[in-house]
């Protein structure tokens, strides 16, 4: 019966360690994560930002009645942001697309 409760424990405390491992490991696949997104938030929204700003100056430059620089070049800098954050993710994550996928 001692030799039970010793091998109890014994596994016990390797399943405690185990679980302690895989919630560090979780923890730092969170904060990885995070960081993966924050740099595809960052490549969108820089390119849109730079259509705004860009966009108001063409405005007060060329204004033109039925047309609208700041709308235009916001929706240009979200394309260019989404290429460039594809481009990046493929990169460095080593996603590949349609193209290069082999079958």
């Amino acid at each position: 019966m001692e030799e039970f409760k010793k091998q109890l424990n014994k596994t016990a405390y390797q399943l405690i360690k185990k679980a302690d491992k895989r919630q560090q490991k979780g923890n730092k696949q969170v904060l990885y994560r995070a960081a993966l997104l924050s740099v595809y938030g960052w490549q969108m929204a820089i390119p849109v930002l730079l259509g705004i700003v860009l966009g108001i100056l063409l405005d007060k430059v060329f204004p033109i009645t039925h047309f609208s620089w700041i709308l235009n070049l916001i929706l240009l800098g979200f394309v260019i942001g989404f290429y460039n954050a594809t481009q990046w993710m493929k990169k460095n994550l080593g996603l590949k697309g349609k193209k290069d996928a082999k079958h």
